[in-house]
């Protein structure tokens, strides 16, 4: 990482007053929930009684998500049209199903004789930074490549989890099937941004205009990241019965015991493997249409489907509305899809002859606990500037 930002100064002392060029900084933050509300979740804390957790229960789909983001860059573009970015990005994101849930809640007594099926389950989290170089080759087609340091991941899937309950309750069985890899933590709270893998990255778009408006498509974090030799490899195919402990006298009860029935599953679990490991970056696809509109109210509206690879079961599709005034743009819009609950979005865009401010936020429900399902804020500012005569 300090290589990376050293690097980057390096470039900008040497090219920003060469001719006009612009900095920027772009910083967001979001916590995003496909399913619980603020207010559901507000009284789900300490002591759940019955009808709290038929609450959550009932909210809950049959597959459902949970996301974390955060993403912080610094852009230099020259009027050449090549520019240079450092940027970090932070992520972590769980698909889990409405079984696993009752499970945890209810126990397994109200589902004797049932085969519960608890897959699918998927952990994705990572912590990466990334210098990038673009060159715009024409008005329509610009690419870029880019650098990845790797600092922290876990990649974990269950590829089958299966529970029943005998009817009279004279046993429990599972059989599960999981796969898991991870980067060591023990230097996770001392060294955040450590060395852990290298890799690299290819992104392109492509800018065309069409009946009075403009169609972009692009690809972006089209790369990978090869995580070093002291990576964990984890996989678990295992089918296990427990039909209890018997005790005939608590005199001759002792911890070796439960130690055996514990060693017995572990005997089952295939050994953690330490090798590299090769991770695929949520690639990005977007194809974004902006069409003009005559109206005095609304002036022009978007529409965009975005689509990341290994993460998004459906893809996102946004309509978005603008209204500029002045130096002044403002735009509402709406989003289905994604790992988000569906919902609105908003933006407002300070244009001036040097300075750009933007702040917008995807969760725009965010101050009505009965229909918001995450937080998240965005900020960027933008610096021209060019050399002196």
């Amino acid at each position: 990482m300090p290589k990376y930002f050293s690097i980057f100064l390096v470039a900008l002392t040497l090219s920003a007053y060469s001719q006009e060029s612009s900095l920027e900084f772009n910083t967001d933050i979001g916590l995003f929930n496909s399913s619980i509300n603020a207010q559901l979740l507000s009284q789900s804390y300490g002591f759940l009684d019955e009808v709290e957790k038929s609450n959550i229960i009932d909210a809950l789909k049959a597959e459902n998500n949970i996301a974390f983001e955060s993403n912080n860059a610094i852009l230099y573009q020259n009027k050449k049209g090549w520019g240079l970015s450092l940027s970090n990005h932070t992520g972590a994101y769980a698909t889990y199903s409405k079984s696993l849930v009752e499970l945890s809640l209810l126990g397994n007594t109200p589902f004797k004789g049932e085969n519960l099926k608890l897959d699918p389950l998927d952990i994705t989290a990572f912590n990466y930074s990334q210098l990038d170089f673009s060159y715009q080759w024409s008005k329509k087609i610009q690419t870029s490549v880019g650098l990845l340091l790797g600092h922290h991941f876990l990649d974990a899937t269950v590829n089958e989890a299966r529970f029943y309950t005998h009817p009279q309750a004279a046993f429990i069985n599972y059989q599960v099937d999981y796969e898991a890899h991870f980067t060591d933590t023990t230097d996770l709270l001392q060294k955040p941004f450590g060395n852990k893998g290298y890799g690299a990255v290819f992104g392109m778009s492509y800018k065309d205009s069409i009946n009075n408006g403009e169609i972009e498509l692009s690809i972006s974090d089209l790369g990978f990241i090869r995580w070093n030799d002291k990576t964990s490899n984890m996989h678990i195919e295992s089918q296990y019965e427990f039909e209890g402990i018997n005790v005939n006298d608590f005199i001759s009860f002792s911890d070796s015991i439960i130690r055996n029935e514990i060693d017995s599953l572990q005997s089952d679990l295939q050994s953690n493997i330490k090798e590299s490991y090769t991770w695929q970056l949520p690639t990005i696809f977007r194809l974004c249409i902006n069409q003009a509109l005559y109206n005095s109210i609304i002036q022009g509206y978007s529409l965009s489907i975005e689509h990341r690879m290994n993460l998004y079961d459906v893809p996102k599709l946004t309509l978005e509305v603008h209204k500029k005034m002045k130096n002044h743009r403002l735009a509402l819009g709406y989003h289905i899809g994604g790992v988000e609950h569906n919902g609105f979005q908003f933006s407002y865009l300070y244009g001036g002859e040097k300075t750009h401010f933007h702040i917008y936020t995807k969760q725009f429900n965010a101050g009505i606990p009965s229909v918001s399902y995450g937080l998240h804020i965005g900020i960027g500012i933008k610096r021209v500037f060019s050399s002196s005569k």
